[in-house]
C-alpha cells in the first residue's frame, strides 16, 4: 500500500476536524493501517487530545520537538515523532508564528510537502489536523496532500464557508498540487430529531451538487465525543455503539478502497 496523505481541513472552528482526526487514526489502525497524525494547528488541541498534558506543551516546544521546528527551524520530521498508536508530530501556539516567519502562503505552499517526503512509506497513511483557518498552514497541509477531508457541523454557518474552501482547494490545485482530490465531506454533530439539522444537511447537498462531491453519511451529535476527548482516546475505542461513530470507520474503507 502507497502512503496517503489527508489534510482534515475546514476554515471553520468547531466542526468536529479534531475529533475526526482521532476517529479516523483509530478506524485506520483497526484496519492494521500504520497511521501518522500531524498537529498543524498551533492550538495544539490534537497534540493534548494524544496525551500531550496542556502543561507540558511549552516544554515539549522548547525542546525543539513541534512542527514549528520542522518547518522554521529546518529539522527533519522523523525527529519530532512521538510514539504511539497512532504516532504524533505535536504543534505549540509558537506555530503561528510561522505565518510570519514565513514569505506568503503560496511562496511557502510547498514547505510541509518537501518536509513530509520522507515519511512517506514509513507510514501507510498520514493524517494533518489544520487550523480553523484559510492560512499558510492549511495551504501547507493542502498542498502536501492527496486528499481533504471536510468535516463539516450540520449549521448553516459552516455549510457557508464550504465554497470559500472549495475555492482554496482549486487554488492549491493550480498552483501547487493539481492531484489534489477531495476525499469527501463529513457533516458532524447532527442532530437527528432537530428538523433543522436535517434542512442544513440538504442545503449542503445543494451548495456541492455541481462540484461531484461525496457526502457521507452524518456524524450524530453526542456527548460521547466529548468524554472520549477528556480522556485522550477515540469515541471508537472508548464507546463504539455511539450513533454516527461507525461513519469513520466507512471513511476508513474508502481510503483502503484508493489505496487497493
Amino acid at each position: 500500500m502507497a502512503t496517503y496523505i489527508i489534510a482534515i481541513a475546514n476554515q471553520k472552528g468547531g466542526v468536529g476536524k479534531t475529533t475526526s482526526t482521532m476517529n479516523l487514526a483509530h478506524a485506520l489502525g483497526e484496519l492494521g493501517i500504520k497511521v501518522l497524525v500531524i498537529d498543524a494547528d498551533p492550538q495544539s488541541s490534537l497534540s493534548i487530545l494524544h496525551g500531550i498534558d496542556p502543561r507540558q506543551v511549552r516544554d515539549v516546544d522548547t525542546a525543539g520537538k513541534t512542527l514549528y521546528h520542522g518547518l522554521v527551524k529546518d529539522r527533519p520530521l522523523e525527529e519530532l515523532i512521538i510514539k504511539n498508536n497512532p504516532d504524533l508530530i505535536p504543534s505549540s501556539i509558537r506555530l503561528a508564528n510561522a505565518e510570519t516567519e514565513l514569505a506568503t502562503p503560496f511562496g511557502t505552499a510547498t514547505i510541509l510537502r518537501e518536509k513530509v517526503q520522507p515519511l512517506r512509506g514509513r507510514y501507510q497513511v498520514i493524517l494533518i489536523d489544520c487550523p480553523p483557518t484559510l492560512s499558510m498552514l492549511t495551504v501547507n497541509a493542502l498542498a502536501a496532500a492527496d486528499f481533504v477531508l471536510i468535516p463539516c457541523k450540520t449549521d448553516y454557518l459552516s455549510i457557508m464557508g464550504i465554497s470559500l474552501l472549495a475555492d482554496t482547494i482549486d487554488n492549491v490545485r493550480r498552483r501547487a498540487n493539481p492531484q489534489l482530490k477531495i476525499l469527501g465531506i463529513l457533516p458532524t454533530m447532527f442532530n437527528v430529531r432537530a428538523s433543522h439539522d436535517a434542512d442544513a444537511l440538504q442545503e449542503l447537498r445543494n451548495v456541492v451538487a455541481d462540484r461531484e462531491v461525496e457526502i457521507f453519511e452524518p456524524v450524530n451529535r453526542s456527548t460521547a465525543y466529548d468524554k472520549a476527548n477528556m480522556e485522550g482516546r477515540s469515541t471508537l475505542e472508548l464507546f463504539p455503539k455511539t450513533p454516527g461513530v461507525e461513519q469513520y470507520r466507512l471513511v476508513a474503507q474508502r481510503i483502503l478502497s484508493y489505496a487497493t
